[in-house]
């Protein structure tokens, strides 16, 4: 097996690597333990907009998205801290209900919109000695280590 070679992303990276995908993980606590749901997100600005699925508003709530290969081992993994509040505006409930396509079960009648405070990401990337490595794309391949058919 390779070795392979975790790497920080940037911030910006960080957020359109989550912007390139449309779920993830939202971790909060109800009754003092952890508890961790899958829920559609949808980045607006430097907000994410989930499914409201909490047990409580203006929580400290952490974010995790990812796409990892089983096989390669190869992929990256953003993870955003910060506090929620729930979407109230009518027109804000509109648009996003629109664009938010959910694919995943659960409750959809709220809303919340998670304002960060921390976003961090890390890359993970086959070596390449003196070579720069860019951001995955969505497959999670680098261009030139995609599986041929």
């Amino acid at each position: 097996m390779r070795e392979l070679h975790p790497q920080d992303l940037a911030t910006d990276d960080a957020w359109k690597l989550l912007a390139s995908i449309g779920f993830g993980r939202v971790v909060f606590t109800r009754h003092a333990l952890p508890v961790i749901r899958p829920t559609n997100h949808l980045v607006d600005g430097e907000t994410l907009i989930i499914h409201d699925n909490l047990a409580a508003d203006h929580q400290t709530v952490a974010y995790e998205a990812d796409t990892l290969d089983h096989t390669h081992h190869t992929g990256w993994c953003v993870i955003v801290t910060g506090t929620t509040e729930p979407v109230t505006d009518p027109t804000d409930i509109t648009h996003y209900r629109h664009v938010l396509h959910p694919s995943l079960p659960g409750p959809r009648h709220r809303l919340a919109r998670i304002h960060p405070d921390h976003i961090t990401g890390i890359e993970y990337l086959v070596p390449r000695v003196g070579v720069h490595q860019p951001a995955l794309p969505t497959d999670g391949y680098p261009k030139d280590q995609a599986p041929q058919p």
